[in-house]
């Protein structure tokens, strides 16, 4: 099994990784011009591709990007089975995709044109699977997310999440919890957050400022369809003290649960009935 890709896709072409250069005057590297996707994909397959595509579409109409008249969901899938075989990676696969702005100018760019990238690389699993070790949990409180049109997008630029990964490395945390400017749990550094209360189920609405996760939407039908009462709600941090259990999700890793946060300990009962839950789907 290949654990290392050599070629990537760029628009309509396959290229050899160390071909690939970084213009000085690329957007994307002067302004964070763009946005990115990651999928997750077993043999040829990628999870969700419809919710991601539809994502693609919708966050590149709020960045005012101008997709290639080619590009729908048919080429998306053609070009992501061409990467995968060319890179002989047939098991569990990491699908990242970049969509930046391709045009001169400064502030004010000369076109909505963009560039289309996208890389592959080896997951050791080809299923989703729960966290052995649950998470130790901080919360990253020195700035707090602000709650704007992008905020449901996976901006390039990502300044302010690498900031949180910082202090939760700095403090011995597994990840950590983000504040938006109302003082509430928005999401965590990858993922979206998610809390249990008895049989209800909570997580933050869009409106709050989290990222529109593929996860978080496909969690929530499956929580529906469990049996859970599913509420989009503000959570406080007295919230986390209160709840049984707490967990994360994002497309590639699925369900994490959280074991700690301070002094109090969760369970993942409700966790391991979703990852199993996804899995049954994903077969």
């Amino acid at each position: 099994m290949n654990n290392k890709y050599q070629l990537i896709s760029i628009n309509k072409d396959y290229i050899d990784i160390d071909s690939f250069k970084i213009e000085l005057t690329n957007r994307a590297f002067r302004y964070g011009d763009g946005f990115f996707e990651t999928m997750h994909a077993n043999g040829l397959d990628v999870q969700f591709l419809k919710s991601h595509y539809k994502r693609i579409k919708n966050s590149a109409e709020i960045l005012k990007l101008e997709l290639p008249k080619y590009f729908n969901i048919d080429f998306l899938q053609k070009q992501i089975e061409g990467l995968l075989v060319r890179n002989k990676l047939f098991q569990g696969v990491r699908v990242r995709l970049y969509i930046y702005r391709n045009s001169d100018g400064l502030y004010i760019p000369d076109s909505k044109k963009c560039d289309i990238l996208i890389e592959a690389s080896y997951l050791s699993d080809g299923y989703y699977r729960l966290n052995k070790k649950g998470l130790n949990i901080g919360v990253y409180d020195d700035m707090p997310k602000p709650i704007t049109l992008y905020s449901s997008i996976k901006s390039i630029n990502a300044q302010f999440y690498i900031l949180a990964g910082v202090y939760a490395k700095e403090n011995n945390y597994d990840d950590v919890l983000l504040l938006n400017n109302d003082n509430y749990i928005v999401e965590a550094t990858s993922s979206n957050v998610f809390i249990v209360k008895d049989n209800t189920i909570i997580t933050p609405s869009l409106v709050s400022g989290c990222v529109n996760g593929i996860m978080r939407n496909q969690i929530i039908d499956m929580a529906n369809t469990l049996g859970y009462n599913v509420i989009f709600n503000n959570i406080s941090l007295d919230s986390l003290n209160n709840a049984d259990e707490v967990f994360l999700t994002n497309a590639v890793s699925g369900v994490r649960y959280v074991s700690g946060y301070k002094d109090k300990r969760f369970m993942k009962k409700t966790s391991s009935k979703l990852i199993d839950r996804l899995n049954t789907i994903f077969r």
